[in-house]
Parts: structure tokens; sequence; C-alpha cells
């Protein structure tokens, strides 16, 4: 059975605000965003339960949860992914996990050349990875890593198109994309919502729960991640 043929709820707490959305037998129902600065685990919980209400919808209908792993904030990360795991592991549903970048080169369904997604990781490095559209759906053709804005310029071929919070970054240094041949976009629509989490896991199968806890990206480490590095060394 394929998640398109399911109720699924979606979380995305990668971005500057929050999206919770819900899709039944795929087709969208409702979404909501929490534009309120970094969420508390109630008004994350608070706005899931008005998305349910607003659609009558029980909590116990819910056949999966879909959410973003990142790159995002530590807190905004913890809050969305621990909530996404309590309702996997109280309802025994399945929880599925992404990272937004493929979200955001999802969001041009077709595109000739590479699409290459960066967001601004701070400390002077960006989080990228590269995407083929060309039949019509995000496919990687790169893994998800960290580079410094040099390095990922040099990297640009002629007829790329760029997209994410990172593409402000490199016109702020004064990259010349223009003489590099590439396009880039900054549409708000470039952002991912929480019916946009659940459109990539739609032609997937239903499997057993994903294994708790997901593994957040984070934009940087925490305050308790840093000392521990500090204190103990890299794990």
């Amino acid at each position: 059975m394929l998640v398109k043929e399911q109720c699924i709820l979606g979380i995305e707490g990668s971005g500057f605000s929050v999206s919770v959305g819900l899709m039944e037998r795929g087709v969208p129902r409702g979404n909501l965003f929490l534009n309120t600065g970094t969420p508390g685990s109630e008004s994350l919980l608070s706005a899931i339960d008005q998305l349910l209400r607003m659609l009558d919808v029980r909590k116990e209908s819910l056949d999966g949860v879909c959410v973003t792993l990142g790159p995002g904030s530590f807190t905004s990360l913890r809050i969305c992914l621990s909530t996404a795991e309590a309702l996997g592991l109280g309802l025994n549903i399945p929880v599925y996990g992404v990272d937004s970048l493929i979200l955001i080169a999802a969001s041009v369904p077709f595109h000739a050349s590479t699409i290459r997604v960066i967001q601004n990781a701070y400390k002077g490095e960006f989080y990228t990875a590269a995407y083929d559209t060309s039949k019509g759906h995000a496919i990687a053709v790169s893994d998800l890593s960290l580079v410094k804005p040099a390095a990922f310029f040099e990297q640009l071929q002629k007829g790329d198109l760029i997209l994410g919070s990172g593409v402000s970054k490199l016109i702020d240094l004064k990259y010349d994309l223009k003489g590099k041949g590439v396009v880039w976009n900054q549409d708000f629509q470039r952002i991912v919502s929480g019916i946009g989490v659940i459109e990539h896991f739609l032609d997937s199968e239903i499997r057993a729960p994903s294994a708790i806890p997901l593994e957040p990206i984070y934009i940087r480490l925490s305050e308790a991640e840093l000392n521990y590095d500090k204190q103990f060394g890299k794990g």
C-alpha cells in the first residue's frame, strides 16, 4: 500500500516558520503555518490539534507522520522531531524523515540542468546537495555536505539552477553568478510546507515505523554538544 492511499500528517520545522499539514488519500486537506519564532512543544501540539479539529480528523485515524530533518535550528528541529516521534510511538504508526533540500529542489518540477540547493549553515559554510529533476521529480545526484562558498562557486556549471537561503549570501559575497552562466531563484514558494513534506513520500510503500530517534541535521551544534566535544572530544 502506498502513502498516498493513507491519512498522513506532515510537520516542517527547518525554516523560519513551522508548518503542519494533512493529506488524505493523496489530497491536501489543510495546512497551518506558525510564524511566532521558535515554537514551543505546546504551540506545535496546539496547531496539530487545531488542524485535526478543523478537518474533523481524529489522531487515531492517522496512518503516518512525515517530518523534515533539517538543516535547521537546534530548538525548532528538536521540538518538531520529538513531537513526530511521540505521535509515531503513541499511535504505533510510521514516521518518515527527509532533509528539506530535496523538497526545495522538488518545487521545480523540471529543469534540464542540475539543481543545486544551498542553505546557509553559518560559520562561513553552506549545506548543499545537487539534484536532477529532468524526469519530473527530484533525484539526488550528490550527498548532502558542508562546503565553503568558494568551493561551491567553483563547482558550478553553466545552466545550473541555484535554490535556497544561501543564494542571498552568495550575492552578498559578490560572487559573479552571471559570469558562471547559472540561474537562481529566491521565490517565497520555495519555502517547504507540511504538505510539501508529505508529497515527497506519496509514491512510497507504507513500511514499519522508522528507527527512533530520528537523526536531525542542525545548522549549528547545540551548546550542549559543543561543551561535550570540548570535554570529551568528538564521538
